[in-house]
């Protein structure tokens, strides 16, 4: 485990900064656990502060953080990162996604699924994204077909994509 990488300064500039926040704090997690698992306290508090570089420490600065752990720091760094959502905005962004024309459709379903995240949706998250599937897809003869279907439920409404990839796997 010596050889391990630490993972690389995180860009606080980036476009989309609570995505790419929370990609680097889980492989921050992951490198504390695997290569500092016997390391003091402070030193791992000490890692974490080198491991955000100039920007980050820059930014830890401003925190008023008591007690001072790497628990409370990355907690700082989650509030800075990605603060409380407007529920609205997130709703929009999913309602208002349509599949690109040559935008394969498992790339259009995940983006959905991870845009729908942060909505709050709770039980009607699966008849959501099929109603936002049916209102977004490109093909629109599909649509139709998806419509005439009296029980259409989320798996219902993946599957003819989902045999659409077998068989062109099979060729």
């Amino acid at each position: 485990m010596e050889q391990l990488k630490p993972p690389t300064t995180p860009d606080f500039e980036a476009s989309d900064l609570p995505q790419m926040w929370k990609r680097w704090k889980e492989e921050f997690m992951l490198y504390m656990d695997l290569a500092m698992n016997n390391q003091s306290t402070e030193i791992k508090k000490k890692m974490l502060l080198y491991l955000l570089g100039p920007k980050g420490r820059e930014i830890y600065e401003t925190f008023e953080i008591v007690p001072i752990t790497v628990s409370c720091i990355l907690d700082a760094f989650d509030k800075h990162c990605d603060p409380e959502k407007n529920e609205t905005i997130e709703r929009y962004k999913v309602f208002t996604r349509n599949q690109e024309v040559n935008e394969p459709f498992d790339q259009y379903l995940t983006e959905l699924k991870v845009l729908s995240m942060t909505c709050n949706f709770g039980q009607l998250q699966e008849s959501l994204l099929r109603d936002r599937i049916i209102c977004g897809i490109y093909h629109a003869n599909l649509r139709e077909r998806l419509l005439r279907e009296p029980t259409l439920n989320l798996d219902k409404c993946i599957y003819p994509y989902a045999r659409l990839r077998s068989f062109q796997k099979k060729e």
